[in-house]
């Protein structure tokens, strides 16, 4: 693609991670190394993975400072093996912390792994079809975001074999969410505020 940076497909899912006598369920992100350039995302110690590996499937992994604080007590635990489904997988690599996200979501309670790894090994039913992905995540080059979503459409219609007017996907920028995440927010908020003066109203009566 002309316009693009970084990409990554990804496929995510909730499992059971177990090291020792320690368990934690966390998110499992199946994808491409170029998802941490694209969520930048800091290698905190140990390494990422390969593209070699993503093609191998191999049973390798990154943890977020979350899950290596509620499952190694301050243990190293880089060259450590866990258990995701009763598979060991070895942990190559730390991620920086981030913190929690605008939503209040914690950005570092997860997991990262190939994606090959991850659909044919962790995240079962359907999902494990090699031909399809949650989400593909892309980075346009500076400047060129808009030209970057019509170009990533036009090429899904083509690949989607897609006719009419009607997408079976969609595209949008992170200002689209963004922009959509404040407008629930905002709706929330007037929400509380009503419910907050009728039970003011009812206290007053």
């Amino acid at each position: 693609m002309l316009f693009r940076s970084y990409a990554s497909p990804t496929q995510n899912g909730r499992q059971q991670v177990i090291f020792g006598n320690s368990n934690w369920q966390t998110q499992v992100n199946g994808v491409f190394p170029d998802f941490l350039a694209i969520r930048d995302i800091k290698i905190e110690s140990g390494e990422t993975f390969t593209m070699e590996q993503v093609r191998s499937a191999a049973k390798v992994c990154l943890l977020g400072k979350t899950v290596v604080d509620n499952l190694f007590n301050g243990e190293d635990p880089i060259g450590q093996t866990i258990r995701i489904r009763k598979i060991p997988f070895t942990v190559i690599g730390t991620l920086s912390p981030k913190g929690q996200s605008a939503q209040g979501q914690d950005q570092d309670d997860l997991i990262v792994m190939p994606i090959s790894t991850a659909k044919k090994k962790v995240i079962g039913g359907r999902q494990n079809n090699a031909g399809t992905v949650g989400q593909i995540m892309v980075q346009a080059r500076e400047g060129k975001t808009q030209v970057a979503l019509q170009e990533i459409a036009g090429l899904l219609r083509q690949r989607h074999r897609i006719q009419g007017d009607t997408d079976d996907f969609q595209a949008r920028s992170l200002e689209e969410v963004a922009a959509a995440a404040e407008a629930s927010a905002n709706t929330t908020g007037f929400l509380l505020a009503a419910i907050a003066s009728v039970s003011l109203v009812v206290g007053g009566i």
